[in-house]
């Protein structure tokens, strides 16, 4: 199967030309094709985040802003200013260094009422990373090193001990020598070597050279590799994707500062490219929902099923989280206008009301929730696949939302 990255680059192009296409066809905006639109960039923001395309994902977020405060503007500004931000989201998802204009930034906020402004910055980082060394990267370093791990190279921490009386050249030269095959990404003290005369150092590395390549390297140095990883590569079957989607879901919860255990259960099963990609988008928002909403600081547990099951397949996405406040999710409905003040709904009708569009119980919107987009796009795809999905919540005990996929 073509490379999972390259294919996610070529199919977002292709669908942000065809909304532009669109959108400068039609003489206004219907409700309908805004919520499509919002969905669109809603997963292409998600799926750019797990990629480490930060320019692409930064962009998608802007957009989605443009789109939520489309009615406050003349229609043809509107127009003007989606179509100068596509073309921004085409050149991002096309140009892995692209950066995004400060002025379009700036006129898009010129523009979103206050309560709706938002950080535009994202973390994209590498779940990979020990903790004492991640503390301690800059943002920009730990940008720098997602990107080259989601572009196929692999990350190595080497320690070297040099004599103190000649560290500086020595490891300017041992930076140099490295460089030949791939990049110092960082310099951190290393552990304490036995003998007085030597200090120590740990070098972040990243390299598209094999491990006993760089062992090679490393060697006249007597330096030790003690930490290296592989990139994660996609492959075509269930079970990759599955994966994939669980490291989103750990970088994810690194950022929000959560510990969270992910289980996954999956068959090393081949599916089609565009069964793949369903589920893979599928599994983006219902991971981001549970690791943002559902899970606590310390203590969660996500657990991420797909299964053949006849004529189709199974996937449940289940957390242990707090459960879904059901109380909070009419109220907001009632404020939405989706449902009655007076409405007399079931315990299941008023669960069911989270799958409706830009209802969100998030007390504000961030990179990650709050417009109430994910669980629609989720439902709307399923349902397009012709498929079901129902979700079970029980107070204190978690959350799960369970899908069926016909074959």
């Amino acid at each position: 199967m073509e490379d999972f990255r390259q294919q996610f680059l070529t199919v977002s192009v292709i669908t942000l030309k065809n909304l532009q296409r669109n959108l400068s066809n039609e003489a206004e905006l219907p409700e309908a094709q805004r919520r499509e639109i919002f969905r669109t960039l809603h997963t292409i923001k998600g799926t750019a985040q797990t990629f480490g395309f930060s320019a692409a994902s930064r962009v998608a977020h802007e957009l989605e802003n443009v789109i939520s405060v489309g009615n406050v503007l003349a229609y043809k500004d509107f127009q003007s200013l989606f179509a100068e931000g596509i073309e921004y989201l085409i050149s991002s998802v096309e140009n892995h260094n692209f950066q995004l204009p400060a002025q379009f930034v700036e006129k898009v906020h010129r523009i979103i009422p206050q309560d709706k402004k938002t950080a535009a910055e994202i973390d994209i980082i590498l779940p990979h990373v020990p903790n004492e060394i991640f503390e301690n990267l800059s943002r920009t370093e730990k940008i720098a090193l997602d990107s080259a791990f989601a572009a196929g190279k692999s990350f190595y921490i080497i320690e070297v001990g040099l004599a103190m009386e000649s560290f500086t050249v020595e490891l300017k030269e041992f930076q140099k020598t490295l460089n030949t095959a791939g990049e110092v990404a960082a310099v951190f003290p290393g552990a304490k070597f036995d003998s007085k005369d030597k200090i120590g150092f740990r070098l972040v590395y990243v390299s598209s050279a094999e491990k006993t390549q760089v062992e090679k390297i490393a060697k006249p140095y007597a330096a030790t590799i003690i930490f290296d990883v592989a990139p994660e590569v996609f492959t075509d079957d269930l079970r990759g994707i599955v994966s994939k989607a669980a490291a989103h879901g750990k970088n994810l919860a690194r950022k929000l500062d959560k510990s969270i255990e992910f289980v996954i259960s999956a068959d090393w099963q081949e599916q089609s490219a565009a069964k793949l990609k369903l589920i893979f988008d599928i599994l983006l928002h219902l991971v981001r929902n549970a690791v943002d909403h559902a899970a606590e600081k310390s203590g969660g547990k996500i657990e991420i099923t797909a299964q053949p099951k006849k004529n189709g397949l199974q996937i449940i996405v289940a957390d242990n989280g707090k459960g879904v406040d059901t109380g909070k999710i009419k109220a907001k409905a009632i404020e939405k206008h989706i449902i009655s003040a007076d409405a007399d709904l079931t315990e299941r009708t008023t669960l069911d009301l989270i799958f409706q569009s830009e209802l969100s119980t998030a007390p504000q919107i961030t990179e990650i929730s709050g417009r109430g987009i994910g669980l629609d796009a989720v439902r709307n795809a399923v349902e397009k696949a012709g498929g079901t999905i129902s979700v079970n919540s029980r107070t204190g005990q978690g959350t799960s939302f369970e899908i069926f996929l016909p074959s």
